[in-house]
């Protein structure tokens, strides 16, 4: 009897004992349908250097957008904020009586913002050319307009990213032309497209509803069904909307473009060389709005006329010579859009605790949207004791739902990182976020020092690919 009592005294402690041990290390997150070993969780005080929560912080997770935010800080190491793309334009011939015995050649980069509807400061470019030709006193080309490409190498779209993305304007590839976000507008079943794109085919498949596919390099629309169509689509060849507004501008103007097969003598004379915005509205501005080309074309600035691979050896080098451990990642694109992305939020913290340095903290800090007021963040932690305090980089996907940013104090000085990664959820994305609002507010209730009890606002649930 005595024996027996033993054990059963002894069955009763191991499970108080367990329970208390799951009490304490209950997963920060409550609520039901998180992936508990597929959801990181990293927030660290940069005052003392103490995690305060790390969870899973060792696993490599699919970052989506948060992507974005290591492409900027790699960028910051290697280029200065006041750098811009240049795209000249050249006419290679002898001009003799205002006839360019030639063609008139547009030298692309991979500049991903020329007349972006985002960066205003883009704008104007066929005009500018037209501009430059007319100063040169050309009246006519009897060659063509070439939009070179060759200075571009890689322009494949990523590994990673999903056939259903392909299509949409989201799923817009970074070419060495890059033309009006690499997006357009289309009406079926009239066909229209704004602005013009070339070349383009329909395929119709008989069907219930409206849907409509692409296939990644083609050019033609497959069209399943007849409903009515209007909705922003991915350019196939953004260089052939470029030359056509080109070509159109400039006959506009009056230059006549012959079109014909010419071979020049070898003359070249400059016409107009296009400056993008500089690099860092171009970071805040996709950062902001998350923007996937903007971020793809940031990236291959990293290794000009070099490949995407050579862009990302060269990101990755930067952290191993900043002490940052690279174990467990695989970096395929600068946006997040591939699915065979992976960090951890162990590299993540690091990355942004290296950012907070005098050398990068102005110009790295203010690249992130602040909750309640900008951007992807506009709707998350509104209200709240923490609205304009945390400024986060957002990220979603289908099963994917991540944050990476900071905290700030009153003075604007970061004191905590924050970093979310949750793959794999099976709830309802509002209530994920919602839930996620809930932790911060309870972790940075002493932080803040102040006595309110704002009660947090979800945002709506976001599509999958909003960022």
């Amino acid at each position: 009897m005595r024996f027996g009592s033993h054990i059963k005294i002894k069955f009763i402690l191991t499970g108080v004992l367990c329970l208390l041990a799951g009490q304490l290390h209950a997963f920060p997150l409550k609520v039901r349908g998180v992936d508990t070993l597929r959801t990181a969780i990293l927030i660290r005080d940069l005052r003392f250097g103490h995690d305060i929560v790390a969870e899973n912080i060792d696993r490599p997770l699919i970052p989506a957008s948060v992507m974005k935010s290591v492409t900027v800080a790699s960028m910051l190491n290697l280029a200065d904020i006041a750098e811009r793309f240049s795209t000249p334009v050249v006419a290679e011939g002898r001009i003799t009586d205002g006839v360019l015995e030639g063609n008139l050649v547009v030298k692309v980069c991979g500049d991903p913002t020329i007349e972006s509807q985002f960066l205003p400061e883009s704008q104007g470019f066929a005009d500018s050319i037209a501009a430059g030709v007319k100063k040169l006193g050309i009246r006519k080309i009897t060659g063509r307009v070439i939009i070179d490409e060759s200075d571009f190498p890689d322009a494949t779209t990523p590994p990673g990213w999903m056939a259903e993305d392909i299509p949409w304007y989201y799923g817009a590839r970074l070419q060495g032309a890059n033309f009006r976000d690499n997006r357009f507008r289309l009406r079926l079943p009239s066909k229209t497209t704004v602005p013009f794109v070339p070349d383009l085919k329909f395929n119709y498949i008989n069907g219930k509803g409206g849907k409509i596919d692409r296939k990644d390099g083609s050019e033609t629309f497959i069209v399943t069904g007849n409903r009515a169509i209007n909705d922003i689509f991915a350019m196939p060849y953004p260089y052939k909307a470029m030359r056509h507004e080109i070509v159109s501008t400039l006959k506009d103007k009056g230059i006549e473009v012959g079109g014909g097969n010419v071979t020049p003598n070898g003359d070249e004379l400059e016409v107009y060389v296009h400056e993008s915005p500089e690099f860092g509205e171009i970071m805040q501005s996709l950062m902001f709005r998350s923007d996937n080309l903007m971020a793809e074309g940031m990236l291959r600035a990293i290794a000009p006329g070099g490949t995407r691979a050579d862009a990302i050896t060269e990101e990755m080098a930067v952290w191993t010579m900043a002490g940052i451990s690279g174990h467990g990642l695989n970096i395929i694109d600068g946006s997040g859009l591939s699915r065979d992305n992976r960090l951890t939020a162990r590299f993540l913290g690091d990355v942004y605790s290296y950012m907070t340095t005098d050398a990068f903290s102005n110009e790295y800090l203010n690249l992130f949207p602040r909750a309640g007021f900008d951007g992807t963040m506009k709707n998350f932690l509104v209200q709240s004791p923490l609205a304009g305090r945390v400024a986060m980089k957002t990220g979603s996907m289908k099963g994917v739902q991540c944050y990476g940013g900071y905290l700030f104090d009153a003075d604007g000085y970061p004191t905590h990182i924050i970093v979310i990664m949750a793959n794999n959820f099976r709830c309802n994305r509002a209530a994920l976020k919602k839930d996620i609002e809930r932790l911060l507010l309870e972790k940075f209730d002493v932080s803040l020092h102040k006595e309110t009890s704002a009660t947090p606002v979800a945002d709506p649930q976001q599509t999958e690919n909003e960022d």
